[in-house]
């Protein structure tokens, strides 16, 4: 009995250290096999609030469109996109052909949106994500949308205006189409807290009204200084003017319009109304009323001096009465016997009077008359001056708002970007 339990209890033994050995070697498998419980919450939230990657097949269908110009449009949607990360293939076909495949009408309805998505996959060796398609024509609104197949909505829905020779917009376009759909899949993040403190530093304090009232005098200054040197720094050549064929483009309908001009030293400035009186015509209708002061009187001086030419005229048949009745009395002023008796009306002086009353009278009213003669010539100068400087008035103002026409033919082309305005742009 001693032997075999002193073999029973080595053989005991040994099989425990074996498994304390096996024990102890095994023991740190679990804790490597799972990891610790605040590491593994961590690891959960992370993954749950990984982004949206950015990316995806996109099919870019034929753009439809007047002349050929939607064809680099689509040329450069493509590099875009290419050039954000997505995989942009050209498709032959266009919306407006797809839909007919697909049998639907109304392409601008998400549900036939969705069958041409359907109908691109299932006729295509790629698996499509998005596909793009646009409406340009060679003048006046466009469109571009690109849908997403997989949520069956719009992913990007964009309206332009298109002008021609406008070789801007399609640079821009391709550019904000790519990040329009990036921002799509990959919202850009809200601002932080510290940002948010920075901004709101930028603002700034409140004014006075004293002060509000102040800046608004400065920049209503500032922008009449500018345009002041703008205009005078424009200059759209010689414009020619013809008073004739210019007239109806250029005349007013109602009463003359005139403007008073505030100077900087506190004094007004009439500005006359130049365009012309439609219903006076070409020939009267660009007279100033300076003109027709000047005409009024020029006729009053010659009415007068037909007047008085007449009233001589009427007196030297008064004068030749008075002398005739004077030679046929016989009298004479150097025979005093053939003087004749004045007491019958028949003597010299009576006679000899009244002819040179009549003579004086027809000298008095020619001299009057010259007189007017000499004012109506004069009245007439000054009235043709007036003329002349009212008409040549009147081509420095057709010519100077034909200019200003000539450098005012503004368009305006949207820009695209994270935000979205519009550019100005002068076409001489």
């Amino acid at each position: 009995m001693t032997r075999p339990t002193s073999i029973l209890t080595q053989f005991a033994h040994r099989t425990l250290g074996v498994t304390l050995a096996v024990g102890m070697a095994m023991a740190p498998l679990p804790v490597l096999a799972s990891a610790p419980p605040a590491e593994g919450d961590a690891a959960g939230d992370a993954a749950e609030a990984a982004p949206a990657t950015v990316g995806g097949n996109v099919a870019v269908l034929k753009f439809t469109g007047d002349g050929a110009v939607f064809e680099a449009w689509r040329d450069k949607v493509k590099t875009g996109l290419e050039a954000q990360g997505y995989v942009a293939n050209k498709i032959k076909r266009s919306a407006d052909e797809a839909a007919a495949k697909v049998k639907c009408k109304d392409i601008s309805s998400d549900t036939c949106l969705d069958k041409i998505a359907a109908y691109l996959n299932k006729n295509s060796k790629t698996a499509y994500d998005f596909f793009v398609f646009a409406n340009l024509p060679d003048q006046g609104s466009g469109s571009l949308v690109i849908w997403d197949i997989a949520n069956k909505k719009k992913a990007v829905d964009m309206a332009f205006s298109v002008t021609a020779d406008d070789y801007i917009l399609p640079e821009v376009v391709s550019g904000a189409v790519a990040r329009k759909l990036s921002y799509y899949q990959q919202p850009p993040t809200a601002a932080t807290d510290e940002e948010k403190t920075i901004l709101a530093t930028l603002d700034e304090p409140e004014k006075t009204p004293e002060e509000i009232e102040a800046e608004k005098k400065r920049l209503a200054d500032a922008e009449a200084a500018a345009v002041a040197g703008y205009n005078e720094s424009l200059d759209a050549g010689p414009q020619k003017v013809d008073l004739v064929a210019d007239f109806e483009e250029f005349c007013r309908e109602g009463k003359r319009e005139d403007k008073e001009i505030a100077n900087p030293d506190g004094t007004t400035t009439k500005e006359r109304d130049l365009r012309p009186k439609c219903s006076r015509g070409p020939a009267f209708g660009y007279w100033q009323p300076r003109a027709w002061v000047a005409l009024t009187l020029t006729l009053g001086s010659a009415v007068t001096m037909g007047a008085m030419y007449g009233l001589a005229a009427a007196s030297r048949s008064q004068w030749n009465d008075a002398n005739t009745a004077l030679t046929d009395a016989g009298v004479s002023g150097v025979d005093p016997g053939a003087a004749g008796d004045c007491s019958s009306g028949e003597c010299y002086a009576d006679l000899a009077g009244a002819a040179s009353e009549a003579s004086s009278q027809v000298r008095s009213r020619a001299i009057v008359g010259d007189v007017f003669l000499g004012s109506t010539v004069l009245l007439a100068g000054v009235l043709a001056i007036i003329i002349y400087q009212d008409r040549n008035d009147a081509k420095n103002f057709i010519a100077r708002e034909k200019e200003l026409r000539a450098v005012s033919n503004l368009q305006v082309a949207p820009v695209f970007g994270t935000t979205n305005g519009a550019a100005l742009q002068f076409e001489f």
